[in-house]
């Protein structure tokens, strides 16, 4: 159409995905464990799960004594699903990679790569988990408002388990679904985790203002020890060429 200077243009090569068998029974066993664990608790707890989402809604539910459990329990329930999401979000990486970066996993043999690269992403959520939770006592000490900041903490704990309890039942399907299927639970956890992210900010905002304290380090804790975190967990997998 344009003559000679026309030149065809060479198409990209599409990578193909690695089938979630290749990473061994180690990720299967996993998915499993994490699964079985995920279903007894949520059966066993389900009134109250069902309870917070409604009421972070604005959805009131009129069976009070149903839906509220001892501290002793809530507390059990929150660290089950933290720790159940923290094993989660390594395997997810090792499946993401499979699905888009492949090349991430050069050099590892498949059957080390949930140790290698699993292990590796758990072990750093943990961490940063870890020093957020050291990061919000010293500023509570810091600011002389170690009250608020332990009040915090439980707000805290309580919506990230919400958020895992709520994205596993897909999660299991993208760990272990076709690449068609993992590519439509993906964005269906990415929905959730946008709408808990909401209900986040709003609960924290209502709870600097019901403590009195300024809406300036409001927005400052979320920058510090929310974003912060956050994008020092997402930057290295979005660097172009980025490997584990």
């Amino acid at each position: 159409a344009f003559g000679e200077p026309t030149t065809l243009a060479t198409a990209q090569e599409q990578v193909a995905g690695i089938d979630p068998a290749i990473f061994g029974g180690a990720f299967q066993a996993i998915v499993i464990c994490i699964t079985l664990v995920y279903m007894f608790f949520i059966i066993r707890y389900w009134n109250f799960v069902r309870y917070f989402l409604l009421s972070s809604v604005g959805i009131k539910t009129t069976k009070r004594s149903q839906t509220h459990i001892n501290p002793g329990e809530q507390y059990n329930l929150e660290v089950v699903m933290i720790v159940v999401g923290v094993i989660f979000l390594g395997l997810a990486v090792v499946r993401g990679c499979g699905l888009w970066m492949p090349q991430a996993f050069e050099g590892i043999t498949p059957s080390d790569t949930v140790w290698v690269v699993g292990g590796t992403v758990a072990a750093g959520v943990a961490l940063l988990m870890g020093l957020e939770y050291l990061a919000l006592k010293a500023t509570g000490v810091v600011s002389e408002r170690a009250v608020a900041c332990h009040e915090l903490l439980p707000l805290k704990l309580l919506h990230l388990a919400v958020t895992f309890a709520t994205i596993l039942p897909f999660g299991v399907l993208f760990l272990l679904g076709d690449e068609r299927a993992a590519n439509i639970c993906f964005w269906v956890m990415a929905a959730e985790c946008l709408i808990s992210l909401i209900i986040f900010v709003k609960e924290t905002f209502l709870f600097f203002v019901a403590q009195k304290i300024s809406i300036l380090h409001w927005i400052l804790y979320l920058c510090a020890l929310e974003i912060l975190p956050v994008s020092l967990m997402v930057a290295p997998l979005l660097r172009p060429g980025a490997g584990i």
